[in-house]
């Protein structure tokens, strides 16, 4: 009995404890005194959700751009300091197995380490680095070296107060092997961070256009940067409340917030034809022994841009031009050499995507291939009929102020019609002479030239026009045939649609687009008329027999039957302007404004001729001096076959009916 009661009272008194601490802890919870608010931990956590960026496809599907989350490696430098304090030897050991795991050199993991290492010592002043005494083989000299660096710095180079670096990316995104690996050391102080990665499956050959993305997924270049709003994506959160050791307990409801994802996009361009282009291009600018080149392929109906690409070229025994320093007065003549006519692009030879999208940012005296434009204009204004004859001087002739000015093709007199077609700088000039220069430059400023094309590419360029006050009789025959004008490719093929479109589009020139239309409506990609329909018939006329030119001189490439897509274009032929010269130096004394005997050659072409599905633009940069001596330098010979097989590659794969002539081309 006395036991039971004995019992009794330990099982009251123990229930009497328990009521009072829940009764101490529902105090705690319901009245919680001031004094303890501040020490009390949030029992809530959020963890973010992350959301994924959209992706990039070609025009039919094929991705470009995509996002995946993966892994990368950190070190906390203050946790490994500590543990080296406690067991040196520890850092050393961290690297060299980080090192293998990573499949990394060891000094360039240990650099890195040693570094952050070293600005938190000299952040909290607290003396020379610690490290394993007796360090072993290769790493060890460097981390010999970085000791000795960080104890012979200067007292002022430290920042005291400063917070300490927790943080030390040394990895970039893991393969799975990497990461396994990774995970099964367990190292002290070495973590893994999730985070998005952007992904790339059109390669180089999407480079340029697409562009890449920062470090908070952010588009920094290319169609990245362009659409970057319509990519974005927003990370969502999960809030929780948790126990004392940190794991979730519940969720309550309406604690978590979705992620919204980027919306996908897709491009105009297609993957097919921007092999085709860029091989095409690439074979060309080998062939012609040139400095690099550029090519743009449109569909004229809606302004799409199907591909663009512009290569580079090691040409080796180039010069830098002998530009005489300006406060030197000595004269020199400038040597007859091949001179640097690119730009230099190292951040190309980094990565494709950091280059410069050359169809978009750089310019060029488009040459004859402006004719068809000016032609075009004069017609329209009256200026000629294309039944009119022309006295084109057989070939040689000086204008009323004493200008010499040469055709290509001699002869005595042409008609205006045959001035575009033998590409007469004769023919252009007189006619020319008959508008204002006010309505010449009006009527060039109208088909785009000096603006922008609508691409909304970073970077583009508006071109260059004289001005209105600058505008004088010299650049007024110079324009007549293509010279004191800057333009860039995307600006030619955009001009040129309003010439190749047929139907009640014809004369009306599209704003150029990056994305698929929303629409299949090519009416909704009318700007604006340019000029009328008569008349872009009638250049078309001129334009098919360049064609035939250029189709004749490749009848060993000829298709059985003839060609699938007869092609209607033009040709130009420009010297390359010198440009500025650079601060401190000018242009040596006579010296011209252009490079001597080098060239920009091209040609704009459209395909099929009776009805038009692709423009395109074939830009060779510099073709080399054999080409020069030979006079094969032209751009019906280097850019015309190149041009003509980028379309009928083309075509043919995008399932383009076979054309033959018609009298489609015929004057409405």
């Amino acid at each position: 009995m006395r036991t039971t009661g004995t019992l009794r009272f330990v099982v009251v008194l123990v229930l009497m404890g328990m009521g009072a601490v829940v009764a101490r802890v529902a105090q705690l919870q319901l009245m919680t005194p001031e004094a303890l608010v501040a020490y009390m931990p949030d029992r809530e956590s959020t963890h973010a959700v992350e959301g994924y960026r959209g992706d990039l496809s070609d025009r039919v599907g094929r991705l470009v751009a995509t996002s995946r989350m993966g892994y990368r490696v950190f070190v906390d430098p203050v946790e490994l300091d500590r543990l080296e304090s406690k067991q040196p030897g520890t850092i050393d050991e961290t690297i060299v197995k980080l090192a293998e795991a990573l499949g990394e050199p060891s000094g360039k993991i240990g650099g890195r380490i040693v570094e952050g290492l070293i600005e938190n010592h000299r952040r909290e002043s607290s003396g020379p680095l610690v490290v394993a005494t007796e360090p072993t083989g290769g790493l060890g000299v460097l981390l010999e070296a970085l000791r000795a660096r960080a104890q012979t710095e200067e007292a002022e180079a430290s920042d005291t107060g400063l917070a300490l670096r927790r943080y030390l990316v040394v990895s970039g995104v893991l393969k799975p092997h990497e990461l396994a690996a990774v995970e099964r050391l367990g190292l002290p102080g070495v973590h893994l961070e999730r985070r998005a990665v952007r992904e790339y499956p059109g390669g180089e050959l999407m480079a340029s256009i697409v562009g890449k993305v920062g470090f908070e997924q952010t588009g920094l270049l290319g169609a990245e940067r362009l659409l970057d709003r319509e990519l974005q994506a927003s990370d969502g959160r999960v809030r929780y409340v948790r126990d004392a050791w940190g794991r979730p307990l519940w969720i309550e409801r309406g604690a978590i917030q979705q992620p919204t994802h980027g919306s996908d996009v897709r491009l105009s361009i297609d993957l097919e034809v921007q092999r085709i282009a860029l091989e095409e291009l690439t074979r060309g600018v080998e062939e012609a022994d040139a400095a690099g080149g550029r090519v743009v392929v449109a569909d004229p109906l809606t302004g799409e841009i199907i591909a663009m690409a512009d290569v580079y070229r090691h040409v080796p025994d180039l010069s830098a031009y002998p530009w005489q320093p300006a406060d030197n007065r000595d004269e020199w003549p400038v040597p007859i050499r091949r001179y640097t006519t690119l730009p230099d692009d190292f951040a190309r030879l980094e990565h494709p995507a950091l280059g410069r999208s050359r169809c978009v940012e750089d310019v060029y005296e488009p040459g004859s291939t402006f004719k068809p434009i000016v032609w075009s204009l004069l017609t329209e204004a009256g200026c000629a009929v294309p039944e009119d004859k022309i006295d084109t001087e057989s070939g040689r002739w000086r204008t009323s102020y004493g200008r010499g000015i040469e055709d290509v093709t001699k002869r005595a007199e042409m008609t205006w019609l045959q001035v575009l077609e033998n590409s007469s700088n004769i023919g252009m000039v007189k006619i020319g002479e008959r508008m204002s220069g006010r309505d010449l430059r009006s009527g060039v400023l109208r088909f785009g030239f000096g603006s922008r094309t609508g691409t909304k590419l970073p970077g583009e360029a508006t071109g260059i026009v004289t001005t209105d006050k600058s505008w004088n009789k010299y650049t007024h025959t110079s324009v007549s045939f293509g010279h004191e004008i800057s333009v860039t490719p995307v600006q030619m093929v955009r001009a040129y649609c309003a010439l190749v479109r047929t139907g009640d589009l014809t004369g009306t020139m599209p704003s150029l687009r990056m994305t698929a239309p929303h629409t299949a409506d090519p009416a909704n990609a009318i700007v604006e008329r340019i000029i009328g329909g008569d008349v872009a018939a009638q250049a078309r006329l001129a334009m098919r027999e360049v064609g035939r030119k250029v189709e004749s001189r490749m009848k060993d490439e000829e298709p059985p039957g003839g060609w699938r897509y007869p092609m209607l274009g033009k040709s130009g032929t420009a010297e390359i302007p010198l440009g500025k010269a650079p601060d401190g130096f000018r242009r040596p004394r006579g010296a011209r404004g252009y490079f001597e005997d080098q060239y920009n050659s091209s040609f704009v072409a459209a395909a099929p001729a009776a009805e038009p599905r692709l423009v395109a633009i074939i830009v060779i940069d510099d073709p080399g001096p054999g080409r020069i001596r030979a006079r094969s330098h032209y751009g019906s010979a280097v850019a015309g076959p190149v041009v003509r097989r980028v379309l009928e590659r083309s075509l043919h794969y995008l399932g383009v009916p076979p054309s033959r002539e018609t009298p489609a081309l015929a004057v409405r």
